[in-house]
């Protein structure tokens, strides 16, 4: 089997996360108990503590990026371990879930990440005070809660009062959901004041779908 996992520690990360939000939500279809899980999961803890431990380059120490080096391998181990013995010959795991996962299909060919097409819908429940949260889809399948193939999450950006913004620079990032929901919570002083949200998607090697449409609410104070 080609090497599918990325070898740049951001893409990597994106990468993991996408294949254990994948691994967590379909686990029960694929035979794969919670046991089992709970060991991919201890791994990605320490790979995750480690890692932003040396996100800030200017604060971080030698030893932070030893342990986040023997971190990554101890964890890359685990994960080719968990891949063979669960997901790369199991037939309840069809070609598009790996595809989705960004494994390599049984042919030996490395199936690439595609690129985001669509572009997130979003709906604003605004019912809780001093809160936003989103409800998100595909515009290709505004039926269905699923992500499109290959996507990692929905970026969230958002313009507060004003006129709606026309243009990217206008907005500031809120952050990414990998579930189908995102919410955001407001001030007091930022009451009665119009969001305005840009939503996108983002898939495992960190490339950039089209902008939705701008969905926007009021903040109720």
């Amino acid at each position: 089997m080609a090497d599918y996992i990325p070898t740049k520690d951001p893409e990597f990360d994106l990468w993991q996360d996408n294949l254990v939000d994948n691994i967590r939500q379909f686990m029960p279809i694929w035979g794969i108990s919670s046991e089992e899980e709970q060991r991919l999961g201890s791994k990605q803890s320490l790979w995750k503590t480690a890692f932003s431990k040396t996100s800030n380059k200017q604060n971080r120490t030698a030893a932070d990026v030893q342990a986040k080096n023997d971190a990554l391998d101890d964890y890359k181990k685990e994960i080719r371990s968990f891949v063979t013995e669960f997901l790369a010959s199991n037939s309840l795991v069809t070609d598009s879930d790996r595809t989705r996962m960004g494994l390599t299909v049984k042919s030996g060919t490395r199936t690439a990440t595609p690129v985001p097409t669509t572009s997130p819908l979003g709906t604003v429940d605004f019912s809780v005070r001093l809160q936003h949260t989103l409800h998100l889809s595909d515009n290709a399948t505004p039926q269905s809660k699923a992500k499109p193939a290959g996507v990692h999450g929905c970026e969230v950006w958002v313009k507060l009062g004003g006129d709606a913004p026309k243009d990217a620079s206008e907005l500031s990032y809120l952050g990414v959901s990998t579930t189908n929901a995102y919410t955001a919570t407001y001030e007091g002083k930022q009451a009665n004041t119009m969001a305005y949200y840009w939503l996108r998607w983002v898939n495992t090697r960190g490339e950039h779908g089209p902008w939705s449409g701008t969905v926007n609410s009021i903040i109720v104070g």
